[in-house]
């Protein structure tokens, strides 16, 4: 028969391994998620470029008006 103080000790360096497997399974998680362009870093280029194609559209409008009202003050054609 095995000493208990033995097993007892395997049972302990046991808990431990598997308290760092899981926390090495939950932290490769949270770094694929990072990662995942479906996760928070993809998420956020996508909400940059929405807002750089809104300011683009401003842009274009405003340039557009000024075209207009500079033609009104000038009588010139652009």
């Amino acid at each position: 028969m095995a000493d208990p103080a033995d097993l007892n000790a395997i049972y302990r360096k046991l808990a431990a391994l598997e308290r760092r497997i899981h926390k090495l399974e939950n932290g490769y998680q949270k770094l694929a998620a990072v990662v995942d362009p479906e996760g928070w870093i993809g998420e956020a280029f996508e909400r940059m470029e929405n807002e750089m194609t809104e300011l683009r559209q401003g842009i274009t409008q405003n340039s557009r008006k000024l075209d207009t009202i500079l033609q009104h003050l000038t009588g010139a054609q652009a």
